[in-house]
């Protein structure tokens, strides 16, 4: 029963973080990156005792990639790059979400249609006009949230498109740890330690095998942390 009093209060506790961070970005638009960082910050000290990360983050990266198992990986990067203005490309459908769709369109965010072309049209136009305005993209490349901690879901082919049409430098990121912290379904809060590896840049080169290999790579890494465990 204490259990789950202490899981409840945690999922509350977010909620009104982030309302207040909705709020504040609606009144205060120009400093959203502000609100939107110490929200990150404040809210994972709720549900994560330890960050251990692997390897060397580069913050200049245009690109960055990472693993995805539910929402929480969002304010997890946001607290990760607390120096970089991230833009996120998202589906569509998250822009409609009460409160968290909010904090999507006032981020500036790149909300796009699975497996529309038109919509990949229009992310490649919105992300040279982020990137020329100083922010850096993150995407999800398994496209959609992967229920097995274990075994990336293939990842599509958006962020290969995006990134070879600018040759961006991508940073690769993992996030591991998070099923035995917080799962929604079922729903469970337990505060652990959770392990970031940050694989070696990679440069989005056409007509190469980059975005292959960096699948592998990242399938690789997963099955080392497991293994054993």
């Amino acid at each position: 029963m204490i259990g789950k009093i202490k899981m409840y209060w945690i999922f509350l506790k977010n909620f009104f973080i982030y309302a207040i961070t909705a709020f504040l970005m609606k009144l205060f638009p120009k400093y959203h990156v502000k609100f939107r960082k110490w929200a990150s910050r404040v809210s994972i000290t709720t549900f994560i005792s330890e960050v251990e990360i692997k390897g060397n983050i580069d913050e200049s990266a245009e690109l960055f990639v990472a693993n995805h198992q539910n929402m929480v990986d969002i304010p997890i990067i946001e607290y990760l790059l607390p120096n970089v203005n991230l833009c996120w490309v998202a589906k569509k459908e998250l822009g409609d979400l009460f409160l968290f769709g909010n904090l999507l369109t006032k981020s500036d965010a790149i909300l796009i249609e699975r497996e529309n072309k038109k919509s990949l049209v229009e992310l490649i136009k919105k992300a040279d006009d982020r990137i020329k305005k100083g922010q850096h993209l993150i995407i999800f490349p398994e496209g959609t949230r992967n229920k097995n901690p274990k075994k990336l879901l293939p990842f599509k082919a958006g962020a290969k498109i995006l990134a070879e049409k600018y040759n961006f430098r991508v940073q690769p990121l993992l996030l591991l740890g998070i099923d035995e912290i917080v799962t929604f379904e079922p729903l469970k809060v337990k505060k652990g330690k959770l392990t970031v590896i940050a694989l070696p840049v990679r440069i989005a080169e056409k007509n190469s095998d980059w975005y292959k290999k960096l699948e592998e790579e990242m399938q690789k890494a997963v099955d080392e942390y497991y293994k054993g465990k």
